[in-house]
């Protein structure tokens, strides 16, 4: 028996969905149960077989886990990230900033229709324009909020934001573009918003909220969510979680927000949230709710949360299944449509023990680490820029300084300032990373690099937990470096960027 018998849903056309739930067999707060795919009517070969072209195109994937019926049946994770890493969600976290919002609607703290201002009288512009005064907490939610924010390319008021010093303030005084409940714009700042009024109306952080009310009940444990400067969780991003944590929130809405027999998001809510909300213009099928994706992937009709870089919490309500992807960016038909592929049945199949012991093979070779490479002899340039900084320009990477130290053949010491944070990395020469808590957060991170002459060097840096993957391309210069600069999940392109001695 199925946990959960779901009609098909029509995300593109409908304004409703409809549910005909049944009691779940189990929930996995204490752990997921496994199986195999065959045991849930997958096939192992395609499986492997995804897995394998991740690993030989070196793709950015950092973790794959499929659930179906409620059972894990493919947990994979790419060298050089680790299960026992919290990996950051990007702007899935505005799916679970959109469920403590409802969660706090349940308990009466916010109404949908509340205005925003109406939570911030000291934060408030002193004379607003008169439609930034009806904007609401369901336009915010739904990305309509009329601000002059998220219609250009790059998220670029997100960058502005991040380099003030009063993020809920800047985001207050966006002028208007249109008219409240009218326009999809992808406006992280507004969901720092929709943070800021929980932590108003619930008197403590988004995060302390989150805690209380839905993750401890779900057995969710480690959560890192950073604040602003005035203690507000972001809540457009930045929220990390490993991954099977991280489908545990999948697994909620795919119960109508039930858990153990407790309505921990009201089903209405779920509805609504999964319900399309806004037209964001993109492919035919699909849409926004409150906080969630609507899509058709590889057939198959789809709720789920996004992130940048490839953060995916993909629900497929028609065939019980939830599909966590992490990543630094890669090629998003890599892996969902593959994955669906893979479904054969509705119940299960014939056991496959020799594609079941290819998926297995193919699983444990995608962690193993590369082997080292010879290191040359370091050229002179190593000497003289050893030990000096450089800063960078305020640039679209977020990188703002380097400097290296060569005090050893096959491993440097690398200082990084990102985000005006100083970082610390030692730095593999011999194509391996020096993999440790060096990233953002103190989270996994690791770096490598090597001189392709006597005046140029070549940095990898991979802020693994933290999703970005740098390539700068460096060739020292007197004073100065020029950088071409490159991340994978796409903050910067080829970017030319010159720094000067400090």
């Amino acid at each position: 028996m199925h946990p959960r018998r779901v009609i098909p849903l029509l995300f593109a056309i409908t304004c409703a969905h409809v549910y005909a739930a049944g009691p779940a067999t189990y929930y996995p707060t204490k752990a997921w149960r496994e199986s195999t795919p065959e045991e849930q009517g997958l096939d192992s070969q395609v499986l492997a077989g995804m897995v394998d072209s991740i690993s030989q195109k070196h793709l950015n994937v950092h973790s794959v886990t499929v659930i179906r019926h409620g059972y894990v049946v493919l947990d994979t994770y790419f060298y050089p990230y680790k299960p026992t890493a919290a990996h950051d969600v990007a702007s899935v976290s505005k799916s679970i900033t959109a469920a403590l919002v409802g969660i706090a609607v349940d308990k009466g703290l916010v109404k949908a229709d509340q205005t925003m201002l109406s939570f911030f009288p000291k934060e408030a512009p002193a004379d607003p324009d008169p439609q930034k005064q009806t904007i609401t907490v369901a336009n915010l939610l739904s990305m309509q909020a009329g601000l002059d924010c998220g219609f250009a390319p790059g998220e670029q008021e997100l960058e502005q934001m991040r380099r003030t010093n009063d993020w809920l303030k800047y985001t207050l005084a966006l002028p208007m573009k249109y008219q409240p409940g009218t326009k999809f714009g992808y406006c992280s700042p507004g969901y720092h918003v929709l943070s800021s009024i929980i932590t108003t109306a619930a008197h403590q952080p988004l995060v302390d909220f989150g805690k209380k009310n839905l993750f401890e009940p779900l057995g969710i444990k480690d959560v890192i969510w950073p604040p602003d400067e005035q203690g507000r969780t972001h809540g457009w991003g930045d929220s990390h979680f490993y991954p099977r944590d991280f489908g545990k929130i999948g697994y909620l809405y795919l119960h109508d927000g039930q858990w153990e027999g407790k309505q921990i998001v009201s089903s209405e809510w779920v509805h609504k949230s999964i319900t399309k909300q806004a037209d964001p213009g993109r492919a035919a099928g699909s849409g926004y709710g409150l906080g969630w994706w609507l899509a058709n992937v590889g057939g198959l009709d789809e709720f789920g949360g996004n992130g940048r870089g490839g953060q995916r919490v993909a629900v497929w309500p028609e065939k019980d299944m939830i599909v966590i992807v992490t990543g630094g960016g890669y090629p998003a038909n890599e892996v969902g449509p593959v994955v669906a592929k893979a479904i054969k049945a509705d119940r299960g199949l014939p056991a496959n023990p020799a594609a079941l012991g290819e998926m297995k093979a193919k699983v444990a070779e995608a962690a193993k680490p590369p082997a080292p490479t010879p290191v040359p002899d370091l050229p002179a340039m190593a000497k003289t820029v050893s030990g000096v900084g450089y800063a960078l320009p305020r640039n679209a990477s977020r990188l703002d300084a380097l400097s290296f130290t060569f005090n050893g053949k096959s491993e440097a010491q690398l200082r990084v300032k990102y985000l005006g944070t100083d970082l610390s990395f030692p730095l593999g020469l011999d194509g391996v990373y020096r993999l440790g808590p060096y990233g953002p957060l103190k989270l996994l991170a690791g770096a490598s690099g090597h001189w392709t002459s006597d005046t140029d060097f070549l940095l990898d840096l991979n802020f693994i937990s933290n999703i970005n993957h740098y390539t700068v391309a460096i060739h020292f210069n007197g004073d100065q470096i020029e950088t071409t600069i490159n991340e994978s999940s796409g903050l910067i392109r080829n970017g030319k960027v010159t720094g000067k001695r400090i």
